[in-house]
């Protein structure tokens, strides 16, 4: 027996190929080129026709909601700055209300003096007859001041009731 050449093995594996291995790689293309591209033609065909237009749409549709949800985040920024300059606001009011109601008691208190001493001054009237007609005068110039600062502090407590409503309404 002869022994086996690298020559007799390609020999021998290039006529198992042409017999074997062609013949079966023929079939299988003729029958991916016959049965299975016109299938993927056509999934290709339906892919490009009907489901990409589809993503198209869902893309636009995306990017519409994409900028609605971009103004809606402006307009939520623009809601808390106004919040935060309706609290800064509102901490004023109400500094400046107690600064009133403040102003307000010292009145008050001034104004408790002023009808003592008018209280006084009208017992001296009474006693002094000369002066009567002037110091009458004085009392009801007085009285008109002290009706005209209660009409104020009036006028002053409607304004603060008007400015705690807004403070409620704007809270």
């Amino acid at each position: 027996m002869e022994p086996i050449t690298k020559k007799d093995l390609t020999d021998a594996l290039e006529e198992f190929h042409k017999k074997t291995i062609e013949p079966g790689f023929n079939r299988i293309e003729s029958y991916i080129q016959s049965q299975i591209e016109p299938r993927f033609d056509r999934i290709e065909s339906y892919i490009l026709n009907r489901i990409e237009p589809r993503f198209d749409k869902i893309e636009k549709k995306l990017e519409e909601h994409d900028k609605k949800f971009a103004d809606l985040l402006n307009h939520f920024d623009q809601i808390y700055n106004k919040l935060d300059r309706l609290e800064t606001e509102y901490h004023t009011i109400t500094f400046s209300i107690k600064r009133i109601e403040e102003q307000l008691d010292r009145v008050e208190k001034r104004l408790d003096n002023v009808e003592v001493r008018l209280d006084g001054v009208d017992s001296c009237l009474n006693r002094i007859d000369g002066k009567l007609d002037k110091e009458i005068d004085l009392k009801e110039r007085l009285e008109k001041e002290v009706a005209d600062l209660k009409q104020r502090s009036i006028l002053l407590q409607n304004r603060i009731e008007e400015l705690e409503n807004r403070i409620k309404i704007l809270s």
